[in-house]
């Protein structure tokens, strides 16, 4: 199967801006420009801001927020407001719009409000003005097939009929309080673990019966129908179950037949679940999927009482998934293990 994500990245940032001398500026009589420094949200595309600032003979000071970079429509979330004596905001004003090279809004202050409080608003006769920025990084869009390399044989119709009929069975496997009769020969070519288990001197293969207590008879009966049909008649409703047994009795081709079902149900409210699943019964295939799929998504599920678990329960699955969403490329991948291993 293919899936396609697109993700996009929010990018903030705040720009402080000071100017000292403030009174000086004040009592100017005509109107004159400043404009701060040079600023960058940090997105994966170059973008960059100003302030401007007009200073008129009137009672106004007006801020304005200026694309400098050539951008058509670009989405913008910002506000501004202006830090009092207690690093707290003042004259707070918010806006999200699209805007253009050369375009921007204003937070528009009194002269007077300012000098009348200047103990409050011009600490150390110092206006400190504040802009903070949110930018959308551009989408990305990828691709990702899950290849996996399941086995498309089929078991002749007689083993069909031979696991139907039971004829010629030759053990016995009590599971609970369920008997099962099976031919020891299709077992031992199915599953190295049974045929460990008949090919040594073991209680099991002198009897020819064998007490399973760790399974289930329901999921039992499904490995017995893989074993004899290479197929299992309502798979998804007992994948994670059934990928267990797979791993127990190392059956490689149910195992993955049972990931493939498992990352077709794949969303944001089991993707935690079955990544631990994969790493419990080294899934590597599944494993590797809902890590990409969490990665893609992770601005969604960071926050998340399941993330939070996953630290807890198993911070080395939650290291894993935030070096890999750190360090797509494994940049830097020697220096973190580095850092890790200290």
């Amino acid at each position: 199967m293919q899936r396609g994500y697109t993700t996009v990245h929010e990018r903030n940032t705040v720009y402080e801006w000071k100017i000292n001398k403030i009174d000086f500026f004040i009592k100017k009589e005509t109107t004159f420009t400043l404009y701060s420094s040079k600023f960058s949200s940090g997105a994966n595309f170059e973008d960059e801001w100003r302030i401007k600032s007009i200073f008129t003979p009137h009672d106004k000071i007006e801020f304005y927020l200026c694309l400098t970079s050539n951008h058509h429509a670009l989405k913008t979330i910002f506000s501004f407001f202006i830090l009092n004596e207690r690093k707290e905001k003042n004259f707070v004003k918010n806006y999200q719009y699209r805007l253009n090279k050369g375009e921007g809004f204003y937070l528009s202050l009194s002269k007077k409000d300012l000098s009348d409080n200047k103990d409050e608003y011009l600490p150390n006769n110092t206006l400190t003005v504040c802009v903070d920025l949110s930018i959308y990084d551009t989408p990305v869009t990828t691709s990702r097939k899950l290849e996996l390399n399941i086995s498309k044989r089929q078991m002749a119709h007689d083993y069909t009929e031979l696991y139907n009929s039971k004829m010629s069975s030759d053990v016995i496997i009590n599971v609970g309080d369920k008997e099962f009769q099976a031919h020891k020969i299709i077992l031992m070519a199915r599953s190295p673990v049974l045929a460990a288990m008949f090919s040594h001197e073991m209680i099991e293969k002198k009897q020819n019966k064998v007490s399973i207590t760790d399974i289930t008879p329901e999921i039992f009966e499904k490995v017995l129908e893989y074993i004899y049909t290479d197929e299992v008649i309502g798979l998804d409703e007992i994948a994670d179950e059934l990928l267990e047994a797979a791993e127990k009795y190392q059956l490689q081709s149910l195992k993955e037949t049972c990931q493939e079902s498992l990352s077709a149900t794949l969303n944001l409210e089991n993707a935690f679940k079955l990544m631990t699943l994969a790493d419990l019964y080294n899934a590597n295939h599944l494993l590797e999927f809902t890590t990409d799929f969490l990665i893609a998504n992770m601005k969604c599920v960071i926050n998340t009482q399941d993330f939070k678990q996953l630290e807890k329960s198993h911070s080395s699955l939650a290291l894993k998934l935030f070096k890999k969403y750190s360090f797509p490329k494994n940049e830097d991948k020697n220096s973190i293990d580095d850092t890790t291993s200290k």
